[in-house]
């Protein structure tokens, strides 16, 4: 499981894949805090898959419940070497595909794929293939203040090395 946090620390752990929603007595309070062992990673990935967490078993009701949280992730990502090996520089990675749940929990909903193709982006769903601006991958960072919209969240990022 990958985070992307500062430099090439990677947290490793339960389900929290390193970071985590912490409300404090008010939801005015909430913040990413970050928790658990850290490691170092000596060589990074070609390409980068990062998986957000987006859902959440919640004892009182005894189910999962999907979490909307809005996640604002970058086109561009830019991982600094904190090993403190020469040979592994800094590196910057884009972003090349987003796998986004559609639906209020993990047993309802559907799931979609926008990749990016040479220089455009395609939405696919199911059998249907359609081009879209980069701005709308806005859409699916999570829920804004109107929650009247449909919860299409970004659930899983794929990032390619530029080197």
């Amino acid at each position: 499981m990958w985070a992307p946090l500062s430099g090439l620390v990677l947290f490793v752990g339960g389900p929290s894949l390193g970071f985590r929603v912490v409300n404090g007595n008010s939801p005015q309070l909430r913040y990413w805090n970050f928790s658990c062992c850290l490691m170092k990673v000596k060589k990074l990935p070609m390409i980068l898959a990062l998986h957000l967490k987006r859902f959440k078993y919640m004892d009182q009701l005894h189910r999962y419940t999907k979490l909307s949280y809005r996640v604002v992730f970058p086109l561009e990502l830019r991982l600094f070497n904190t090993s403190g090996d020469a040979t592994n520089p800094d590196r910057m990675y884009d972003l090349v595909a987003v796998v986004v749940h559609c639906g209020s929990g993990p047993n309802r909903g559907h799931y979609i794929a926008i990749v990016k193709s040479h220089d455009f982006w395609l939405l696919f769903d199911d059998d249907i293939v359609e081009k879209i601006d980069a701005q709308a991958i806005e859409e699916f960072y999570g829920l804004t203040s109107d929650i009247s919209k449909n919860s299409e969240s970004g659930y899983i990022l794929f990032y390619q090395s530029r080197d």
